[in-house]
Order: structure tokens, then sequence, then C-alpha cells
């Protein structure tokens, strides 16, 4: 049995390693390895896809832009505020006019006489 030589484990060692290298690119579908409509195609539909969970609730992610509004987050509905409501003020009380204080005439004067 013929052993291998240096060269041909070295050229075995270097074949292995591109190979793997190269699959872990095209599992990561680095751009040019896959077609630009396919790309955008995946990147439009992930804007508006909602993902659930098997219960029905809404999954988000932490990454790229909040999500637009939609059935998972509906947009903010304004309150309605009743206008205040102006009460008239009381009418100032009236007060009678000081009654006015005359002195009592004085008895006529006696004369002598």
């Amino acid at each position: 049995m013929k052993a291998f030589s240096r060269k041909q484990v070295s050229l075995a060692v270097c074949v292995l390693a591109l190979g793997a290298a190269s699959g872990a690119v095209q599992a990561q579908g680095f751009p040019g390895f896959s077609a630009p409509e396919s790309r955008e195609l995946w990147t439009e539909a992930s804007k508006t896809m909602v993902w659930r969970s098997g219960y029905g609730l809404c999954w988000h992610s932490a990454f790229g832009p909040p999500p637009g509004y939609g059935e998972c987050n509906p947009a903010p509905v304004a309150q309605y505020v009743a206008p205040p409501v102006v009460v008239a003020p009381p009418p100032a009380p009236v007060i009678a006019p000081a009654p006015v204080i005359q002195p009592a005439p004085l008895p006529p004067r006696q004369t002598r006489g």
C-alpha cells in the first residue's frame, strides 16, 4: 500500500477547506450567488408579513426599522376631549343703599312772654 505524499495531503486539506467555505457562503445567500429578484422579493415580503405564534400572538423583531401600522400594530386613535363648560359667574349681589338718617327735628322753642 502506497502512502500519500506530503504534497497530496496539503492539497486535500486545501480542497476541503475551500469546499466548506464555499458552502457557508452559499448558505448565507451571499449577494453574488443569488438572483437580485429573489432578494428583493424576500425583503419586500418580510415588511408586510405578519409573524404569529401558534396561539395567534404577534411576533416582532428588535432589528431593523419599526413595523408600519397594520394588523398587529394598530394606528393610534386620538381621544375625544370635550370642550370645557364655561359657567357664567353668578351675578353680583345687589346691595340696598344705606338708609339716610336725618336728625329728628328739634321741638319748637317756647317763647316767654
